[in-house]
């Protein structure tokens, strides 16, 4: 999003949400505008009448919401809890009834399900927010540009429910912030050979991620019981050392026993000039391993912008 700053060292970073599927998004955006423009003939008293919590139908012009405000605008107009961590808890109640608890299914995440929440709620949020957008133009303020991109986003995450693909990497999109100017979103990872197929098909959940300092790195995470083995191929570059420092500590904090274990995958070696992930799941996940690949992907990128601080 607009002047979002670089990752930092307390891992306080930012998401760029541009969209994947361009010319899907694209159809989407203009189905939204011609909704907007039909918004624009209520009156602001009919655009007010929203679901969102009070604190969000602000005076846009006045009130410039920080990265970590649109974050939470976000969260809060998809009705997700403002953490994974919240909704890891979410799920693990099992008196919870309301919707997000029936994303589980015997503490796993039911890909299905979430890819049906996330679709109702993006269509829901998409038609929260062009009220939003409508009140706040009547309300004399022209500067929405915040506002348009969160549209953007939106648009992004319900295309994608729609065709089922990449429900993983949006949800995960939503907690794991990155650094906007060098995050490429739009073009697709492809598996290189018939090395990395074998272990991205043998985990429960792979990581692929393009990184700008240390090539492609694949992270395959598999569980027994309590444990849950990560195991991370890349070249000789990674600072293993010090993601393995970072994952200890985001892991004891999360409560979760796992194992590291780095391995050198040559043929995995590329140039990037931007960042970019794909998700691959056998089917519904252990919530601690979501856990664990949110905390992944987290610690990779952060050490790809502080590479500086990796060597």
């Amino acid at each position: 999003m607009t002047n979002f700053n670089p990752i930092n060292s307390n891992f306080n970073i930012q998401n760029n949400f541009s969209s994947q599927k361009a010319g899907l998004v694209q159809n989407s955006q203009n189905q939204a505008i011609n909704q907007f423009n039909q918004n624009q003939s209520q009156t602001p008293a009919q655009n007010l009448q929203t679901s969102l919590n009070p604190n969000l139908l602000i005076n846009y012009e006045a009130v410039k919401m920080t990265n970590e405000q649109v974050l939470k605008y976000l969260l809060n107009l998809l009705e997700m809890p403002s953490s994974i961590d919240k909704f890891i808890s979410n799920l693990n109640n099992a008196k919870n009834q309301d919707k997000i608890a029936k994303l589980l299914n015997e503490n796993l995440l039911n890909i299905k399900a979430l890819n049906d929440f996330l679709n109702q709620n993006s269509t829901n949020a998409i038609n929260k927010l062009l009220n939003i957008i409508s009140t706040t133009l009547k309300q004399g303020n022209e500067d929405i540009s915040q506002l348009k991109e969160m549209l953007t986003i939106l648009n992004s995450i319900q295309q994608s429910s729609l065709i089922n693909v990449n429900t993983l990497k949006e949800f995960l999109l939503l907690y794991i912030p990155l650094n906007i100017p060098i995050f490429n979103k739009q073009d697709e990872i492809k598996n290189q050979d018939e090395q990395e197929t074998k272990i991205i098909k043998s985990s429960i959940l792979s990581i692929m991620l393009e990184t700008i300092n240390f090539s492609n790195i694949l992270c395959s995470i598999n569980s027994n019981d309590n444990q849950i083995f990560l195991d991370i191929y890349s070249n000789n570059f990674f600072p293993f050392e010090k993601f393995n420092k970072i994952m200890a500590l985001l892991t004891q904090n999360g409560n979760i026993n796992v194992s590291c274990d780095f391995k050198i995958l040559k043929t995995i070696e590329k140039e990037n000039s931007t960042q970019n992930f794909k998700v691959n799941s056998t089917g519904n996940i252990p919530l601690n391993v979501l856990l664990l690949a949110q905390m992944t992907i987290k610690a990779i990128f952060k050490l790809d912008n502080d590479f500086s601080l990796a060597i």
